[in-house]
């Protein structure tokens, strides 16, 4: 515990303030509560504990492999993305009520050494159970068919400072990284699945046997749904694309929107697109943009596919735009927008890295990193749930960044009592979102059997 010495503070006009870290049986974490609530919905910290070998001796086990994976997850939910915060944490009585444990009874949760063996107790073969769970959840979150489900592939840095096992030098982000693959949702921005790689691999890398296996997942389970894949020109590889051309051909109803570099082959192809475009401009417009579509087929692609173009003039001069798509029959405006509607993409990164802090894998050990992804992932997939269920309750919480979530919803403090009975959480009289709250706990509480 944090010994802290005594403030005293004299900006009050009439009384001093005197400071102190002693207040007992206190959090600042109070809203743990309600992520073990959807985790309990959910199942999610079930799953992913039985996935985990445990070697060690019965009879001298005092943390649970589910109540490792709670305190883990819960922390990172919380904003706490290092081991060594559950230092303190352990001892936190909201997180210990969270994760099953009787605040007051002299048991804390488990220490950084402890998580520290945890995540490296896992190997290949366990890796591989994780990301089945991850993704057989996101299966299994839909309460009806689908009509369509897209699904937005992309990649991202993870700067490395050590010596992590295949953390190499990438050229393109000039810096020593991991490459980590992730498949969002287009359309809900639920997490389907992340893939830690190596340092020097290509953004389509491994890209093809990933969407494979969730589209073909996708296809048994639904067989009437429509799925479309969406990425950026990294990832229009022949090779992914044929296998999509192959899998529509089997499965139906299989389509893929992706960007394509622009060459001068595509260009000379797109000028009178592009002509059309600096006619409108010349004419007076400050901005302009023309869509047109054409066949094109590069010397690495076995036939020539659909491209849609957008020729874009400005102030700034020309700048020309393509997608290749499966898509044909539709205007070119509207699969190009389609297309960048991909862009929200980023933002669900950007709730992964940055709210969640997933770029924080810092063990010596790539199959412990990919566990610390994974757990970042099931913290991502507890929150977006949380958000969706609290945008029920009060409709401007649903649009809200992970982060602000958070501090809005989650960091509130609370007063955990203990009586022969029951377990007491008090918050404050005077918490904004204290409805909204309470209407949560409501809705996602459970009465044991």
């Amino acid at each position: 515990m944090t010994h802290c010495t005594p403030a005293v503070l004299h900006f009050h006009p009439t009384l001093p303030v005197h400071l102190t870290c002693d207040a007992p049986h206190t959090s600042s974490d109070g809203g743990a509560v309600l992520l073990r609530l959807m985790d309990e919905r959910l199942g999610l910290t079930q799953k992913l504990a039985s996935c985990i070998p445990d070697a060690r001796d019965p009879s001298r086990v005092v943390h649970s492999r589910l109540e490792q994976v709670r305190q883990r997850v819960y922390q990172m939910a919380l904003g706490y993305e290092d081991c060594n915060d559950a230092h303190a944490l352990r001892h936190d009585p909201a997180l210990q009520v969270a994760c099953d444990v009787v605040p007051q009874s002299g048991s804390p949760l488990s220490s950084q050494p402890t998580l520290c063996r945890l995540e490296n107790a896992v190997d290949g073969r366990s890796v591989r159970k994780l990301l089945g769970v991850l993704e057989q959840h996101y299966l299994d979150s839909f309460t009806s068919p689908p009509e369509v489900v897209v699904l937005d592939i992309d990649s991202t840095d993870d700067p490395t400072h050590g010596q992590q096992q295949l953390s190499f030098f990438h050229g393109f982000y000039d810096q020593h990284m991991y490459h980590p693959l992730l498949v969002f949702d287009g359309t809900t921005g639920q997490l389907v699945t992340a893939i830690l790689r190596p340092g020097t691999a290509h953004a389509a890398r491994g890209a093809a046997g990933v969407l494979r296996r969730l589209i073909v997942a996708l296809k048994q389970r639904f067989p009437n749904v429509r799925v479309v894949v969406r990425g950026d020109s990294g990832f229009a590889m022949p090779r992914l694309m044929r296998m999509l051309e192959e899998l529509n051909a089997q499965w139906g109803d299989i389509d893929y929107l992706l960007g394509l570099a622009r060459n001068p082959v595509l260009q000379r192809q797109g000028e009178a697109v592009m002509a059309a475009a600096n006619e409108q401009y010349a004419a007076g417009r400050p901005y302009v943009r023309h869509f047109g579509a054409f066949s094109y087929a590069a010397e690495s692609w076995p036939h020539q596919r659909h491209v849609v173009m957008k020729a874009e003039v400005s102030a700034k001069g020309e700048n020309p735009r393509f997608v290749v798509t499966s898509l044909q029959g539709f205007p070119p405006e509207l699969l190009y927008d389609a297309y960048c509607e991909r862009g929200q993409c980023e933002n669900y990164i950007k709730d992964l890295k940055r709210a969640l802090l997933a770029d924080r894998l810092s063990c010596s050990s790539f199959w412990a990193n990919f566990l610390r992804l994974l757990l970042h992932a099931a913290a991502y997939v507890l929150m977006h749930a949380l958000r969706t269920e609290a945008g029920r309750q009060a409709p401007a919480l649903a649009t809200m960044q992970m982060d602000t979530l958070r501090l809005s919803l989650l960091k509130v403090a609370a007063h955990v009592a203990r009586s022969a009975r029951r377990l007491w959480v008090r918050l404050p009289a005077s918490f904004p979102l204290a409805a909204v709250f309470m209407a949560l706990a409501g809705s996602l509480s459970w009465a044991p059997s």
